[in-house]
């Protein structure tokens, strides 16, 4: 624990220096304004022209832009400055010193969860869109995020050896955001199909806790499915790292 603040403060240079990491934080809070002032008026001009009432899709939009993108961006900008550093030969370095690779794997990972539950509450308070009883009870689902955080952490670096690669990986993984799409449109059992990927999980339990609905098996799989898959991206990661 010591070490972590020293951790952090390295984090915020880093951060300072690198303009794509700089914008991809910023992003949630370009999700805030368009949440908060355009979708409104929209709502109101799609009923009022065309008859169609856009709110009970909010769920939608806000398990897309909140629940799962936010945390994918904080997962992103800590896998990209693990892969910075492992360029500079830091994590080797890191394996002959008194803080082991699992420590600062292991700050990272806090890291990610911690903010993506900040922002991902503050940004769904913040739209004025959500009541006070349901977004406390979003507190366990932005904690699934969270861990959907890391899975996108270790899966930049389980398969990208550097940031050009880690760029290629993060433009594939729009796939787990599609999935949620797709299947909140199929209304049968098929759509656990789409459970594979885990973003499915914190999706699917915002809609029903939007609608009322218990979604603690959905908060409860999701959490130990993504950890799954955790456990062997790490362990993939590991070996790249000790070869």
């Amino acid at each position: 624990m010591k070490y972590y603040s020293a951790f952090a403060l390295n984090d915020l240079k880093n951060i300072r220096r690198e303009s794509l990491l700089l914008y991809i934080l910023l992003v949630p809070w370009l999700i805030v304004a368009l949440l908060r002032w355009v979708i409104p008026p929209l709502a109101d001009f799609l009923l009022s022209s065309f008859q169609f009432v856009l709110e009970p899709y909010y769920p939608l939009v806000f398990s897309f832009f909140i629940i799962l993108q936010v945390p994918l961006l904080f997962g992103v900008v800590f896998g990209f400055l693990i892969l910075d550093e492992k360029d500079d030969r830091v994590l080797t370095i890191l394996q002959v010193t008194p803080v082991t690779l699992q420590g600062y794997i292991r700050y990272r990972l806090l890291a990610a969860v911690i903010f993506s539950i900040i922002y991902v509450m503050a940004i769904l308070g913040a739209t004025g869109l959500i009541e006070f009883s349901l977004w406390v009870r979003i507190l366990p689902i932005a904690a699934v995020g969270g861990i959907f955080a890391v899975f996108s952490m270790f899966l930049l670096l389980a398969f990208a050896n550097n940031k050009v690669e880690g760029l290629a990986i993060m433009k594939g993984m729009g796939i787990m955001m599609l999935g949620p799409l797709a299947a909140y449109f199929i209304d049968s059992k098929w759509q656990l199909l789409l459970g594979f990927l885990p973003s499915y999980w914190p999706a699917k339990a915002y809609w029903l806790t939007s609608d009322g609905q218990n979604a603690w098996i959905y908060v409860g799989i999701g959490f130990i499915y993504t950890s799954f898959w955790l456990l062997l991206l790490w362990k993939r990661f590991k070996r790249k790292v000790s070869m």
